[in-house]
């Protein structure tokens, strides 16, 4: 009767549970992948619809209302549309922002692409990365303390002028002119054209010179025919973000230009002046349209020269040549490049208060003015605690967010990695204003926590790029063969992938420290005059005094870069000798 009754129990008791069938287990899989990466995207697309959609939906809603008897009018209609697009005025100020756009991008096009093709084709690597150091050395410089230090080149007893004197030319007015704003535009826009041109350089085939030379073609054919067409994506690349940041800028056309040279941006920042939130509005989202039609149309372009891209570095780069006349041209760029450094270090120990050069003395006095200057101790503190968290908060989200478009991706993606990327296409002078707006709106005050969201909203998606390309190149092998040997894949994620793209994050944290620490545009909305950062704090001085203080000040700024930049390329280098000696 047992063996009966166990033969029962048997018969009825429940299958041992075996593996899904092959279609389950793979929705299951998709499902816990999708939920993995929303999780991961989380934070960024909350910062993404709390800041900058929101941002951007305050200033359609202002635009939507009337300035009039010293009042706005809260009622919806087109009446400002109306005033705005039906003036002259305005229409000047646009077509200005396209001649300045077109006028810059036109002359960095132009000395980029001999820039880049000079260092290609400089033989010896140290003085190649020598040069790429020296071009890029406008990036570290401060944006306030570039266009302060073009202030004291263009003046009438500048640099310039006083130099053309000993030849008996000039003065030559070029301060306060489109001119000046285009000359100081160019020195600082001029790496972001020269490194995309570099790289595709770097993407040439270089057997296709040699047989050109077989066949004897000369080189300016092997160029115009070979070299020019197939570098043609890195120039239109180099162009499109040179118009966008042209168009955008606000501190060249504000302190160069001198109330002559009106732009969208200066126009914003002068209506905001008056209250007309409405027309300042307006002109944001032109601002906004003029960027968004100039990258659809680079993007046209772009595809028209897509048959040249390909798809990465071949097996024989073309190798360095060496071009007779290009070294004159790079001796000359480099004296482009580093003389505003130069000119602002040596202003800021001139024994007098006006900008005459040379200097008649030399004095530190400007250094003690400076720290006594009521406010400027504040300023550094508040950049330089703004710089970090915005910093960590960009290395944070850009890493969740780089891994979660790179190692689960999911139906809709590509429109998820798009719209957190929208902030970097936005001008920043309109973002700043519109994040001004949306808290106007709320009844919030500004402070130092909306800059940190701001900063950190423009800077994810650069860091999401710079991390989305090191996890394309890290090798997944170890996380599955971690995950073989028992470990979860969060720690071999932290032990395997982390060590491999811990540079990149690096580099990430440096990056968005540095826009940070030298941000003006995104910040002089959002800040009151108890709470400012060292860019803010410069702009106000420098519209109320004419001293060298302010080149004390970019000399600091500009040596705090530099050590920053330093610190993180000893770092970079322990962590990849680290790496190397673990493997």
């Amino acid at each position: 009767m047992a063996v009966n009754l166990r033969s029962a129990a048997e018969r009825t008791a429940p299958a041992p549970a075996g593996p899904l069938p092959a279609p389950i287990s793979r929705i299951a899989d998709r499902l816990r992948r999708r939920r993995t990466a929303l999780l991961l995207l989380a934070p960024s697309l909350v910062l993404l619809v709390a800041v900058f959609a929101f941002a951007m939906e305050s200033l359609v809603e202002y635009s939507l209302q009337q300035y009039k008897d010293g009042a706005v009018d809260t009622s919806s209609s087109l009446a400002t549309w109306t005033k705005v697009l039906g003036s002259s005025y305005y229409w000047s100020v646009i077509w200005q922002t396209i001649l300045i756009g077109l006028l810059v991008t036109a002359v960095t096009a132009v000395v980029g692409y001999l820039t880049a093709l000079a260092l290609h084709h400089v033989k010896r690597t140290v003085w190649r990365n020598a040069g790429f150091a020296m071009v890029f050395s406008s990036l570290v410089f401060s944006g306030i303390a570039s266009v302060y230090a073009w202030q004291l080149l263009l003046g009438q007893e500048g640099f310039l002028n006083s130099a053309l004197g000993l030849v008996g030319i000039g003065p030559v007015h070029l301060l306060y002119e489109r001119t000046a704003v285009v000359i100081a535009l160019v020195h600082t826009l001029l790496p972001l054209m020269v490194l995309p041109i570099s790289s595709t350089f770097r993407q040439i085939d270089g057997t296709l010179a040699e047989a050109a030379d077989d066949f004897g073609a000369s080189r300016w054919r092997t160029f115009r025919t070979i070299t020019l067409p197939l570098s043609a994506p890195g120039l239109i690349a180099g162009c499109q973000l040179t118009f966008a940041l042209t168009i955008s800028s606000f501190t060249a056309p504000s302190l160069l230009g001198g109330g002559r040279v009106a732009m969208l941006s200066t126009t914003i920042y002068a209506l905001v002046g008056t209250t007309d939130f409405p027309a300042a509005s307006v002109c944001a989202l032109l601002l906004l349209v003029l960027a968004l039609l100039s990258t659809g149309l680079f993007v046209v372009i772009q595809r028209r020269f897509a048959e040249a891209d390909q798809g990465g570095v071949t097996v024989s780069p073309s190798p360095p040549r060496g071009i007779r006349g290009l070294g004159v041209w790079l001796v000359a760029l480099y004296a482009f490049q580093l003389l505003p450094a130069a000119i602002v270090v040596i202003s800021s120990l001139s024994s007098v208060s006006y900008g005459q050069w040379p200097p008649p003395g030399f004095s530190t006095r400007w250094y003690t003015n400076l720290f006594h200057q009521d406010g400027v101790a504040h300023a550094f503190v508040s950049s330089l605690w703004i710089g970090v968290v915005v910093g960590v908060l960009a290395v944070l989200l850009g890493s969740a967010g780089a891994v979660a478009l790179v190692r689960y991706r999911f139906r809709g993606s590509g429109a998820v990695q798009s719209a957190l990327f929208s902030p970097a296409v936005v001008p920043k002078i309109a973002f700043g204003f519109a994040v001004f707006m949306l808290l106007a709106r709320l009844g919030l005050s500004s402070g130092r926590w909306a800059v940190i969201l701001a900063h950190t909203a423009a800077t994810v998606p650069f860091v999401i790029v710079l991390l989305s390309a090191a996890l394309v190149r890290a090798d997944r092998t170890l996380d599955y063969a971690a995950i073989d040997l028992g470990a979860r894949p969060f720690t071999a994620f932290l032990r395997s992938t982390l060590p491999q793209i811990a540079p990149a994050m690096l580099i990430g944290g440096v990056f968005a420290f540095l826009v940070s620490f030298n941000e003006l545009d995104l910040s002089i909305f959002l800040l009151s005059t108890d709470q400012q950062t060292l860019p803010v704090w410069m702009y106000s001085y420098l519209n109320n005094y004419q001293d060298p203080t302010p080149a004390a000040l970019a000399t600091l700024m500009t040596a705090l870069s530099v050590v920053v930049v330093g610190l993180g390329a000893l770092a970079l280098r322990l962590v990849q000798r680290r790496r190397r000696a673990a493997l």
